[in-house]
């Protein structure tokens, strides 16, 4: 009798967790619904003309820009540049990082940028890994930031396989041409995640080449305005200048003591392993 209880209450709780998903998966249609047959122009924080230093912000699956007020403000200050990025994911994720890298060279020459940092949340982490692809951007990009990216897909793109959601299920064509790319691109690329995220595992959000960085108790849009992670984003997205190591410790204690304050055990940087061939 306790088995079967057990049973049922642990089939209740998957059940709930999917009925979630599915009221997020719905609530960020009509949000895209919302955004369809906008122009897509990029949405200046800073003007870029004269910029030391260039960030680019790609919001996730049915998200706008303002999704990033929070990092946008941690990243402001004189030569930061910061663009947000606007696209519609009714488009394959390959026609999405085509017309980001496009974009991302025009406001490089554009500006005088010393650096240019690329920062991608979920379905935008997988635009920012397409637009590297076959080195479109190489001697462009310094930096890559990918938050919570379904890198090695999420089981939940089943539930609308339409567009970019379609390239975002485990071992489609799109996310196997894109599993060498942190490697070909040769740019520094540092993968968070979170232990608490029900959309993107963290061992889905990472990929050989990349430094994974895992903590714990944040979901899935919390990461973007959680206090520590965006300290994190904040201070691996500003490199127009070498960091010197105490500014970059007091970055780092600054992401681990407010994580601590969460759970005993907060952050762990581990090295991921190699690519795999991934099936459907």
């Amino acid at each position: 009798m306790d088995t079967t209880s057990t049973t049922v209450r642990r089939h209740l709780r998957e059940v709930r967790a999917a009925l979630r998903v599915v009221l997020g998966v719905l609530a960020t249609l009509v949000l895209a619904a919302l955004h369809a047959g906008r122009v897509r122009t990029p949405e200046l924080t800073t003007q870029v003309a004269d910029a030391r230093s260039l960030v680019v912000l790609v919001h996730g699956f049915g998200a706008g820009p303002d999704c990033w007020d929070t990092v946008a403000d941690a990243l402001g200050g004189p030569g930061v540049a910061v663009v947000t990025h606007r696209y519609t994911w009714t488009t394959g994720v390959p026609e999405l990082g085509a017309r980001l890298a496009d974009e991302v060279r025009d406001l490089a020459r554009r500006s005088g940028a010393r650096s240019v940092t690329l920062v991608g949340h979920s379905l935008g982490g997988v635009v920012v890994a397409a637009s590297l692809a076959g080195g479109r951007l190489a001697g462009v990009v310094t930096r890559v930031v990918t938050v919570a990216a379904p890198l090695r897909g999420t089981r939940w793109a089943h539930l609308f396989p339409v567009g970019a959601v379609r390239d975002l299920r485990a071992g489609s064509p799109v996310l196997r041409s894109l599993a060498d790319v942190p490697v070909t691109a040769g740019t520094p690329w540092t993968a968070l995640a979170s232990r608490a995220d029900v959309v993107v595992a963290t061992d889905a959000a990472a990929l050989e080449g990349t430094e994974a960085v895992v903590v714990d108790g944040v979901g899935h849009c919390g990461l973007l305005s959680d206090t520590g992670v965006v300290a994190r984003i904040a201070g691996l997205a500003r490199p127009a200048r070498p960091v010197r190591p105490a500014r970059r410790d007091a970055a780092n204690a600054l992401f681990a003591a407010s994580m601590r304050a969460k759970s005993p055990l907060i952050m762990q940087t581990t090295a991921v392993r190699p690519a795999l061939t991934l099936v459907a």
